[in-house]
């Protein structure tokens, strides 16, 4: 793989990874912003089979609006679990549709997310530089 190919990579890959972060952070905080919040707890874990025979949980939530409770399953899975059945979670829920909901995640993740895809972008540009003046190559 030549110098160009693998700026290229990392070019692509920085710029998919990066938007993927941006429209995530994007996205919560206008939840944030514009959905109710709630307070839940964790009642269950929906389980599946992943890499290297490793068992992903996801937390099974549950959260009270205007006296009528709903039931959840978080779209973020793990290994080991982030929670315990029992603990309490914050949960963003749609207004208008009160059965849709997200746990308030930290944001670490999609900070993350932004901030790795940034680096790689930052190594492809350098990788590209390098390359573009003779200071790499691959023979």
């Amino acid at each position: 793989m030549g110098p160009y190919l693998l700026a290229l990579v990392f070019l692509v890959v920085g710029a998919v990874v990066a938007l993927f972060g941006y429209s995530n952070l994007v996205s919560t905080r206008k939840k944030r912003a514009t959905w109710l919040t709630a307070e839940g707890s964790v009642v269950n874990f929906a389980e599946q089979l992943g890499d290297h025979g490793r068992t992903l949980s996801a937390p099974i939530y549950q959260y009270t609006i205007d006296g009528k409770q709903y039931t959840a399953t978080s779209e973020i899975w793990s290994f080991p679990p982030q929670y315990k059945i029992g603990d309490r979670i914050m949960v963003v829920v749609n207004p208008t549709r009160p059965n849709e909901s997200h746990i308030m995640y930290s944001g670490i993740f999609t900070h993350g997310m932004l901030a790795v895809g940034v680096l790689l972008l930052g190594l492809g540009i350098l990788i590209a530089w390098l390359a573009l003046t003779g200071r790499m190559t691959f023979e």
